[in-house]
């Protein structure tokens, strides 16, 4: 149990969000919960954070619930980010798929943010001609639970700091300076769907014949034990026979029954749901 659960004040909103979304804050990410619960309350006018989550368990609170998984949840990111996960599935994973030829070719970036894992795939596929006539059509779908990290999504605009790993090739390829920002080319834009979806809370958006891959990296390890089981359960139910759940680098789901058989990469590791026995 984590410790800020048993605050009076605090610990009922703390529960509320851990069921919403799987978050847990110890440490100092619990004084960070705190400070910036203080500063919502303090923003509505409210005379206390106490009065402030009192009105969380009326009608009002799923809306402010709402509101405060976008204040709370991580969103660093950047392009081009642990660049050999995508060398791992574009270079080795994606042609034997391709060869397989059942359909389009599928990725689910889980968690994405403000989407620059799966423009960065997007990217990648184009420079590798995976992307055009005579290839198989590539879907990639990207969520995440904070619905304003999304509009940035959309917006394919971004600000030195997401840019800081891409390589002089592809921005001046891929992206125009607007303002001191830097707009992504509309082409690879249209090659992501975005959409709010909360890994544990499924609602049932997900292609029902499955994703080649998921992308769900750096994301678990703000989970306890039995949300990370939930949304790896779901995410590998989302996986086609054969296909690949790839995690951060410093994750790891050994202690995870849900996860399927690990696959070594030359030390790069991936979790392979197994095919069909031919």
């Amino acid at each position: 149990m984590s410790q800020l659960w048993k605050d009076p004040v605090y610990g009922p909103l703390a529960q509320g969000l851990y069921a919403r979304c799987g978050l847990v804050f110890e440490g100092g990410q619990a004084h960070l919960f705190r400070k910036r619960v203080d500063r919502r309350a303090a923003e509505l006018g409210y005379p206390s954070t106490a009065a402030y989550v009192a009105v969380l368990r009326g009608p009002l609170g799923e809306t402010e619930y709402e509101h405060l998984i976008e204040t709370l949840t991580v969103n660093e990111t950047y392009f081009f980010r642990e660049q050999e996960h995508f060398q791992l599935l574009i270079d080795k994973l994606w042609p034997g798929w391709t060869r397989d030829g059942n359909g389009p070719l599928r990725v689910w970036s889980a968690a994405c943010s403000t989407g620059c894992e799966p423009y960065t795939l997007a990217i990648l596929l184009r420079e590798r001609r995976w992307v055009g006539p005579g290839r198989p059509r590539v879907e990639i779908l990207a969520t995440d639970v904070n619905t304003a990290v999304l509009r940035d999504a959309k917006s394919g605009l971004y600000g030195e700091f997401a840019l800081r790993q891409v390589p002089p090739y592809y921005r001046d390829k891929y992206f125009r300076c607007e303002g001191g920002l830097y707009r992504l080319d509309p082409e690879v834009r249209r090659m992501v769907t975005f959409r709010r979806y909360n890994l544990l809370r499924p609602d049932g958006l997900l292609p029902p014949d499955g994703f080649h891959a998921v992308l769900c990296r750096n994301v678990l390890i703000y989970f306890d034990q039995e949300a990370k089981r939930k949304a790896v359960g779901g995410m590998v139910r989302a996986l086609k026979p054969g296909g690949a759940l790839i995690i951060g680098r410093s994750e790891s789901l050994f202690s995870i029954p849900e996860a399927p058989p690990i696959e070594n990469h030359d030390g790069l590791l991936i979790y392979r749901k197994p095919a069909p026995v031919r």
